[in-house]
C-alpha cells in the first residue's frame, strides 16, 4: 500500500514540523497550542492553506496543498487514522496511482466549492480528500456486494463509521468541506470504477 503509507508518513512529518519546529519566533505560539489544540502560524501552513483571496491572486496550488495540512494532535491522529483504513481498502482495488487520482480530485473540487462558493478565508486539512476516498469506497462495497472487499477487521470499519458520523457535526464549514470532498471522490470513482452497478 505504497500511496496510503507514504501519504502517511508525509502529513505526519509536515504536521510536525510546521507545528513544533518552522513557526516564526514573534508568533507567540504556546505549548498549549503546539501540542493540542494546534495553531495555523506555521510556515508551511501560511504558504500552502486555502484562501479564496490568495487563490484569486493566482496561488492556486491551495486548492489541494491545503489537503497537506493539520492544526492541532486530535486533527492529524483522527485523519490519519481514518485515512490508513479506507486508503487500505481503496488501494488494495484501485493501485496507488487511481487512488491518489481520487484523492486529488476530491481535495481539488472541496478546494472549489470552499474557496469560490464558501468563500472560505483559511483552511486546512485532509478530510475532504478522506470523504472522496469514502464515497471511492462505498462504490467499491456496491460493486463487490459488501463492506468486506478489502479484508479490513470489523473494528477497523467501526472506526471508519464513526470517523464519518462525527464529520457532519463539525459545523457548516466542516460539512461543507466534507461534502464537497465526498461529491469529488463520488465523480473520480465512477469515472475511473465504471459505475456502481454490481459486477
Amino acid at each position: 500500500m505504497i500511496f496510503t503509507v507514504s501519504f502517511s508518513v508525509l502529513i505526519i512529518i509536515i504536521f510536525i514540523l510546521d507545528s513544533f519546529f518552522l513557526i516564526p519566533e514573534n508568533a507567540g505560539v504556546t505549548p498549549k497550542e503546539k501540542f493540542f489544540t494546534g495553531h495555523n502560524k506555521g510556515y508551511i501552513n501560511r504558504a500552502l492553506h486555502l484562501s479564496d483571496e490568495k487563490i484569486k491572486k493566482g496561488e492556486i496550488w491551495r486548492l489541494v496543498s491545503s489537503a497537506l495540512l493539520h492544526v492541532g494532535t486530535p486533527h492529524i491522529i483522527t485523519n490519519t487514522a481514518a485515512f490508513l483504513i479506507v486508503g487500505y481498502a481503496v488501494e488494495s482495488q484501485l493501485g496507488a496511482v487511481k487512488t491518489l487520482i481520487c484523492y486529488v480530485v476530491s481535495a481539488l473540487v472541496s478546494g472549489l466549492f470552499m474557496a469560490f462558493v464558501y468563500k472560505l478565508h483559511e483552511g486546512e486539512g485532509a478530510s475532504p480528500g478522506i470523504f472522496g476516498l469514502i464515497a471511492v469506497f462505498i462504490i467499491l462495497a456496491v460493486k463487490n456486494g459488501t463492506i468486506m472487499f478489502s479484508g479490513l477487521p470489523v473494528f477497523a470499519l467501526v472506526i471508519l463509521g464513526i470517523y464519518i458520523l462525527t464529520g457532519f457535526f463539525g459545523g457548516k464549514t466542516t460539512l461543507c468541506e466534507h461534502l464537497s470532498g465526498f461529491a469529488g471522490g463520488a465523480l473520480a470513482g465512477i469515472v475511473l470504477i465504471g459505475g456502481i452497478l454490481p459486477g
